[in-house]
């Protein structure tokens, strides 16, 4: 299974990427009949959600799901489990079904009980799929972006621009 990158943790999303991701979210809702969907990194962090009503408490619920992968991860070692690739919690009200994404990921679905638990595990596994493709693309580009080339280009881009704009005549402290 794959390690947690910090490096990666820098992503760059760029607009079309959230478009397709935010479609592949949008589509398991519509198929599923789930009321929210998202996609969080390891840490917790949302990387793009979906839902059917505005849910301010989810930046919350991503950091929790995150953190019950990690332990389940834990559990899968003690087990001597490659990693537990689901997660499957039911409340009385609302269920969340979590798959990881290359190990990277976590794709988290809530649903209530007028979605059945084996459809939603089936378009979530399809939904995955889908995610792997876009986030390894902008994984790429994301390590381009991140990589020390990029960063000098960029901190000569500073240099040069403070150069220009240094005794521009234009200064607040006149």
């Amino acid at each position: 299974m794959p390690q947690f990158d910090p490096e990666i943790s820098r992503m760059v999303v760029v607009e079309e990427d959230q478009a397709q991701i935010s479609a592949c979210l949008q589509r398991l809702m519509a198929d599923s009949g789930a009321s929210y969907s998202m996609v969080i990194d390891r840490a917790g962090q949302i990387l793009a959600s979906e839902s059917d009503e505005v849910r301010p408490e989810m930046v919350h619920l991503g950091a929790l799901i995150a953190n019950t992968y990690a332990s389940t991860q834990e559990m899968a070692r003690i087990l001597k489990e490659d990693g537990f690739k689901t997660l499957f919690q039911e409340g009385m009200k609302e269920k969340i079904f979590t798959e990881t994404v290359r190990g990277r990921w976590l794709l988290v679905v809530i649903f209530d009980k007028q979605s059945q638990v084996g459809m939603v595990k089936v378009l979530a596994r399809r939904s995955s799929a889908v995610l792997a493709n876009i986030l390894d693309l902008v994984e790429r580009r994301s390590t381009e972006v991140n990589s020390p080339r990029f960063r000098q280009v960029g901190k000569a881009t500073i240099d040069t621009i403070d150069l220009l704009f240094k005794d521009d005549g234009c200064s607040d402290d006149e």
